[in-house]
């Protein structure tokens, strides 16, 4: 009989892979796979790499506390995990890294175990000398909405962060408890000292220039912290500018307060959230190499400026990309135009994929971006400005999607279809056209839709059956069709099945519809006992494939309402 390690290595390193999904984003889920590694020997030599790619620092709330296992001395032993053989040792570890794992990653507490305190692998990595192995340095944090309930408890946060990356803290930056206690008695609600200040900022600096000689491998910076004080924004800073060389990935979700510029000529992938701050300042990025852009604004007076290399030059050319995204907070119809005016000559010769949510463009800028070679169109928000967009050609795409939101744009309600008629009725030639309409109380006849090329309908309300099958020949190439059907009480349930089981005299003939796939959501009230309901719909939907003959895959579930 043939064992797991029989198993060709590339299945193996397979379900690894699975094994270990999300151990670069969190902690605790790293901390989960490294025993992984003990499972045999492709897994260890594969699964070190992989694992030790990543260099992890988390703010944790106090309030979550320290687990049990962080005070508990780990069993595992990295130098004895795996033999050549394949073997485990689970021993009782005498290593000197065996009491690692979990109490090397533990917190850093500066006052025990309800101070704020950071997590990290960094000095496991560094006990197991794997500097060399790091790419990515990702920060992040968990619960953010409570760190920092004032200005001591931010510059406590940036403290636990500093000695959770180094043993010893750079020369003649002593953030020590006496530091702590002489701030807190300093500290009387107004700024801090100059001499506070100015050693922060000598920490930040010297923190980013000892990980740059540490970690030399590293092509890749996270940051997914959204409320970081100033010391923590000129560490990451400082990181991205000695990083720039090598960067091939920059993510930084953080107020941008410190203006900085990255020429960045290996960069091919950018994700900023940007968030208004009191001294708002926009970075300056070369953009010749990026090839995937996402922005994330929040109340953010955006401009392509960031991305112009020389003040003279009135063109910004993005040689090499491929995706764009763009993501606003404000449903303000005339916002985006303010937001994204500008006097420059934006060029997108390779842009395949735009995504714009809550965003509106100036004509010239959606000339720009829609103009060329543009295969998927995604927009997510108000139907007027995604009509106003659809005016450009869509001629080079291969998949349309639009996102409407009826909560956030109520005031559109009555315009909605005869701007989706328009859209859609441009659309020939188009393989994929999907819309999305999400309006809980949506109470418009959908059979004045004329929507002749769409091919995926998702709705997010409640429709009668009967309803539906009114507006369905409004839509004769829908192959996908996902919506939410409900009832009041007990009669109009029966109702439906009633014609969903006597669909061939209700309707003589087959349909001449092309739907191959249904996904729909039975919505019950009180009075319908759930389960039987179910069951009863479940055997009456499946006469819709003699009605609907290209039906194949129809995916029924239940939801009950209580009124």
């Amino acid at each position: 009989m043939k064992t797991y390690t029989d198993l060709p290595t590339l299945v193996k390193v397979k379900i690894l892979e699975f094994a270990s999904s999300g151990a670069d984003g969190d902690l605790d889920i790293w901390k989960q796979a490294l025993p992984l590694l003990s499972v045999c020997h492709d897994w260890r030599v594969y699964g070190k790499s992989r694992l030790y790619q990543y260099a992890i620092i988390e703010l944790v709330d106090p309030s979550l506390g320290m687990d049990d296992s962080d005070e508990e001395e780990s069993n595992y032993s990295e130098e004895e995990a795996v033999t050549d053989s394949g073997g485990s040792d689970w021993e009782s570890s005498n290593s000197s890294v065996s009491s690692s794992v979990n109490s090397v990653c533990n917190a850093v507490a500066l006052d025990g175990r309800d101070s704020l305190r950071a997590d990290t692998n960094i000095k496991l990595i560094e006990k197991l000398g794997l500097e060399s192995m790091v790419k990515q340095l990702l920060f992040g944090e968990k619960r953010p909405e409570v760190y920092y309930n004032n200005r001591l408890d931010s510059i406590r946060a940036y403290i636990s962060i500093l000695q959770a990356l180094f043993f010893d803290l750079p020369e003649g930056i002593k953030l020590t408890q006496p530091f702590i206690k002489w701030f807190e008695l300093e500290y009387i609600g107004t700024e801090p000292s100059n001499r506070l200040e100015n050693r922060c900022y000598a920490a930040s600096i010297a923190a980013a220039d000892i990980l740059l000689n540490k970690y030399t491998n590293v092509s890749s910076i996270s940051v997914m912290v959204l409320n970081p004080n100033e010391y923590f924004q000129k560490l990451i800073v400082e990181l991205a500018i000695e990083y720039d060389n090598q960067l091939t990935k920059f993510v930084c979700k953080m107020p941008a307060t410190y203006p900085y510029t990255l020429t960045a000529p290996n960069l091919v992938e950018l994700d900023l959230g940007l968030s208004c701050d009191i001294d708002y300042n926009l970075p300056t990025i070369f953009p010749q190499s990026l090839q995937r852009i996402n922005l994330s604004l929040d109340d953010v007076q955006f401009s392509w400026d960031m991305f112009r290399i020389g003040k003279e030059s009135k063109a910004i050319v993005f040689d090499s990309l491929v995706d764009l995204s763009i993501t606003d907070t404000i449903q303000d119809l005339d916002a985006g135009n303010v937001m994204h005016a500008n006097d420059f000559d934006l060029a997108f010769p390779k842009l395949e994929r735009l995504h714009l949510e809550n965003t509106s463009l100036t004509r010239k800028d959606a000339q720009a971006m829609m103009g060329h070679g543009l295969k998927r169109f995604s927009y997510v928000g108000s139907i007027i400005t995604a009509s106003q967009l659809c005016k450009q050609p869509l001629r080079t795409l291969d998949t349309l999607n639009l996102v409407w939101v009826e909560e956030e744009y109520p005031e559109e309600t009555d315009d909605f279809i005869p701007l989706a008629n328009e859209i859609f009725n441009k659309t020939d030639g188009i393989e994929h056209v999907r819309c999305e309409i999400r309006a809980a109380d949506y109470d418009r006849d959908m059979v004045g839709i004329d929507w002749p090329y769409l091919t995926h309908l998702s709705m997010d309300f409640i429709m009668p059956f009967k309803e539906l099958l009114r507006m369905l020949p409004k839509v004769p190439n829908l192959v996908c069709l996902d919506m939410t059907i409900g009832y009041c009480s007990n009669s109009e349930f029966a109702e439906t099945i009633e014609l969903l089981t006597n669909i061939k005299q209700h309707y003589p003939e087959p349909s001449s519809s092309k739907i191959t796939t249904l996904s729909i959501a039975v919505d019950h009230d009180e009075v319908c006992e759930q389960s039987s309901c179910q069951k009863s719909f479940n055997k009456a939907i499946e006469n819709m494939k003699w009605y609907w003959p290209q039906l194949k895959n129809i995916d029924s579930m239940s939801m009950l309402f209580t009124f």
